[in-house]
């Protein structure tokens, strides 16, 4: 599961229903908010249609105003749209200046077996990915950290290795037809460790557990 605990703004007055992943949802558009609207994130919200306080408050939210949202992150295939977060609470009670930004990725993997210092220098970059929920399609994204964890890195990365993250979300918006660079910063991140299997028959040991399958082009 992908869990984020953050203080958004709500973006529009608007609110449609929708049915996605099995149940019918009020869905309403909010940003994690930044000084720029290029680097805001951008979220749908997706509140179970069920009368109950949750729901009237999620209704009810004004557009501009800033409130403390907890709930689950789900990814889609199309990276150009704004990530899903299904609310699970809303605390409508926030000073003006709190900002939130705590995600936590249970089911990502790391996507190549190398990382290269972002564009300023600063942190550290590497692709990673995270299969859809009951599905064999992977959605894609980067992450980042700072250089204090290389050596942690340099010993954990490895192509298809799974991984589990701990940092905020950041965004960057500039070309609307290729969809923003989307990433994780850890604060940390933890893996399993690899195990040596027998292979059967002759008692010879042949690698570590298996990794997540997948494909992608890009690589």
């Amino acid at each position: 599961m992908n869990s984020i605990i953050a203080t958004l703004v709500r973006k529009s007055a608007e609110s449609t229903s929708v049915d996605a992943y099995g149940n019918k949802y009020c869905s309403i558009d909010a940003v994690v908010p930044s000084s720029s609207n290029s680097n805001e994130v951008k979220l749908r919200l997706l509140c179970y249609e069920a009368e109950s306080p949750k729901l009237q408050a999620f209704v009810n939210w004004e557009p501009g105003k800033r409130y403390l949202v907890s709930g689950d992150i789900v990814f889609n295939e199309d990276t150009k749209k704004p990530l899903d977060v299904i609310v699970e609470r809303i605390f409508t009670e926030v000073e003006g200046g709190l900002y939130v930004n705590e995600v936590v990725l249970g089911n990502a993997f790391f996507a190549r077996p190398d990382y290269k210092p972002n564009r300023n220098g600063e942190m550290l970059s590497t692709k990673i990915g995270s299969s859809l929920d009951n599905s064999e399609t992977v959605t894609w994204l980067f992450m980042e950290t700072y250089k204090a964890r290389e050596a942690k890195l340099k010993k954990y990365i490895r192509k298809g290795r799974p991984v589990c993250i701990k940092g905020y979300l950041r965004e960057y918006h500039s070309d609307p037809e290729k969809g923003p660079y989307r990433a994780i910063v850890a604060s940390t991140f933890t893996v399993r460790k690899d195990k040596e299997r027998k292979r059967e028959g002759n008692g010879q040991y042949d690698g570590v557990d298996p990794s997540p399958q997948f494909s992608n082009d890009d690589f």
